[in-house]
């Protein structure tokens, strides 16, 4: 029984840093362009493009999208707080967006990190698969 409990600690123990979330690096590119984009690592997945695309906010659900007029591409961010600070650690319950092969891919409960604010754009940041945000929340 002793045994059972010391290999249940030990696993808590090595899946316990895998749950945090570390402020990883981006590119400073990403931060010099209020473009409202994403891009997971250096493929973009959609840039805004006022003749192409159209972006939304709902402040009730704390939801920014962002498609292309067609919908052939798109993505969508739900936040479960508002983006106050700069270094601010915010889940977001739903993250989605089509891959460059037209797949739909989507991400419930992650963390993501503010890493820049600026009037009502906010750039955001998750660094364990890389995925950069420009969002606008308001």
């Amino acid at each position: 029984m002793k045994r059972i409990g010391y290999i249940l600690v030990c696993l808590v123990l090595l899946l316990a840093p895998t749950a945090c979330v570390e402020p990883g690096t981006y590119t400073p590119e990403f931060l010099t362009d209020a473009t409202l984009r994403m891009a997971v690592g250096k493929t973009e997945i959609i840039t805004y493009n006022p003749l192409t695309c159209q972006y939304a906010y709902n402040a009730d659900n704390l939801e920014f999208r962002l498609h292309t007029d067609n919908m052939s591409d798109y993505f969508i961010v739900r936040l479960q707080a508002e983006p106050t600070e700069e270094d601010q650690m915010i889940t977001a319950g739903l993250v989605r967006w089509t891959s460059p092969t037209g797949a739909d891919e989507v991400r419930k409960n992650i963390v993501l990190q503010v890493v820049k604010m600026e009037g009502d754009v906010v750039w955001l940041w998750y660094s364990r698969e890389s995925l950069k945000m420009t969002v606008r929340f308001r």
